[in-house]
């Protein structure tokens, strides 16, 4: 009895061990291994562009004109297929309910809402770009000010995608890192 209770007991710290180590090493490999997609952002609601120790991230790619009228409902599990338009960003090129051809690049997200089956809004895995509590107060006022709509900045996520499966590997204001930024501010203040 006494072996089977040490078995048991050795069992759930091994899995308590795994389940964590099995999730950072998957992100690892997608850092690693996936390929790289520049999300442009789209401006948020500058009341609440934070909730915590993360930025909330809105993106310009996430509507698509859904032309074969499909019925689409809201929290539906869908694949959505992206490519790079002609400046470099990514954008929609169908979204499906079946996985994808092999060799073509998808994301896995949930349905946001659709109306009148004309135009669908998905919400993507990667809304939150976590940050140092440190560093949120002045990441804010940089991403808010990057992401006015008469803003002349660029500002953009970069996302690697694997599989289907992602990782948010940075935010961007006109190619530099928003961590970097608010690094700079922060060594300017003392």
């Amino acid at each position: 009895m006494k072996t089977w209770l040490v078995i048991l007991f050795s069992l759930a710290c091994i899995s308590q061990w795994y389940v964590p180590a099995s999730m950072i090493v998957e992100q690892e490999n997608i850092l690693s291994n996936g390929k790289t997609f520049r999300f442009k952002t789209a401006p948020v609601d500058p009341s609440d562009p934070f909730r915590g120790k993360y930025i909330t991230l809105s993106f310009e790619a996430d509507n698509y004109k859904n032309t074969n009228g499909h019925e689409w409902e809201r929290g539906q599990k869908v694949f959505v297929i992206i490519n790079e338009d002609d400046k470099g960003f990514a954008r929609i090129s169908d979204i499906t309910e079946t996985l994808p051809d092999p060799g073509k690049d998808y994301v896995q997200a949930e349905v946001g809402f659709s109306n009148d089956d004309e135009m669908v809004r998905v919400e993507y895995p990667f809304q939150r770009f976590y940050l140092e509590e440190s560093k949120a107060s002045d990441a804010e006022k940089v991403y808010g000010e990057g992401n006015r709509s008469d803003s002349s900045q660029t500002t953009y996520a970069v996302v690697r995608v694997k599989n289907g499966r992602t990782a948010l590997e940075d935010v961007m204001i006109n190619d530099n890192s928003i961590v970097d930024i608010v690094r700079e501010l922060n060594e300017a203040k003392d």
